[in-house]
């Protein structure tokens, strides 16, 4: 059969071990000792000069023979090593790619509730009330403000007011004995007022002097939900602002604590009421620090 067409290793080891092996069985059979002491098996060196010549002749041809079978042998032991077939890479095990997953969306939290600037009803349902209060802009327009209705006080004497041109009505004022003042911190505007069509920027008002003196106010509802913005302030006085819903409920309360000088209050109102029922706003002073002039005053107040 004719020879295949690759070599295994295993027989070139062989071949190399068969090589290797007679010529180490002949020097182990030839000299059984090794090193200068190294000698022939037959018997005694001659102790003569030729003879002494003659083995450390023989001496160094036996070294000699050592050498070349010491370094034939690692060249066997090299060739062998070098046969060997390389050992095959070690694999490591694969971690299998994990199948994609659909993300889940997250819920979305809902919209928080927006109050309509024109009063429109957000959601049906009962009688709402809630005070809540801001800080006082330097100038503030009745006009964008009161898109159903508003008022102003002042300006033109202690009686005199200011109302809004085809307005819906909404705003009761009972009247009563007032002073005029001109102490606001903003500046009042409007372009649709009546009985002064325009104004660029006021700061009249008209206040009461004295502790318990106050300014009583009244918006009638619609069934829908309204905003209010209601315009007040103090003169060195303590103050309490009540609003109640005329068909019953708990009030809304907020109270100013006494100190001296002039300080001016915001007042947003979101209220729900029935068509027979009303917003009902008091502004009292209830302690004053002993100035001729002291007490609560009241400058406007806008329904959208």
């Amino acid at each position: 059969m004719a020879p295949g067409r690759h070599t295994a290793p295993e027989s070139l080891r062989g071949r190399l071990a068969g090589l290797a092996g007679p010529l180490a069985a002949r020097l182990r059979a030839a000299y059984p000792r090794w090193g200068d002491g190294l000698r022939p098996r037959g018997g005694a060196v001659p102790e003569s000069p030729a003879t002494r010549v003659g083995a450390a002749r023989a001496r160094r041809r036996r070294r000699r023979t050592v050498l070349v079978a010491a370094a034939l042998t690692a060249s066997v032991v090299a060739l062998a090593y070098s046969a060997r077939p390389p050992a095959a890479p070690q694999r490591r095990p694969t971690t299998p790619a994990a199948a994609p997953t659909e993300s889940t969306p997250r819920p979305t939290a809902a919209p928080p509730t927006v109050v309509p600037a024109t009063g429109q009803p957000v959601l049906p349902g009962g009688p709402l009330l809630t005070v809540d209060q801001q800080v006082v802009p330097a100038a503030v327009s009745l006009t964008l403000l009161g898109t159903r209705d508003w008022r102003h006080w002042g300006g033109a004497g202690a009686d005199s007011v200011q109302r809004k041109q085809r307005g819906t009505g909404e705003i009761q004022d009972p009247g009563g004995p007032r002073l005029e003042h001109n102490a606001g911190v903003s500046g009042l505007t409007w372009t649709d007022g009546t009985p002064t069509a325009r104004e660029e920027g006021t700061r009249a008002g008209v206040f009461q002097r004295g502790a318990g003196k106050s300014f009583a106010l009244a918006v009638v509802g619609s069934g829908d939900l309204r905003t209010v913005r209601l315009f007040v302030g103090v003169f060195s006085a303590g103050a309490r602002l009540d609003v109640s819903l005329s068909g019953g409920g708990d009030p809304a309360v907020r109270e100013v604590a006494l100190a001296r000088g002039d300080r001016f209050q915001q007042y947003v109102i979101h209220f729900r009421a029935p068509r027979d029922q009303r917003l009902l706003i008091r502004w009292r002073a209830l302690t004053v620090t002993g100035g001729q002039n002291d007490g609560v005053s009241l400058e406007a107040i806008t329904v959208s």
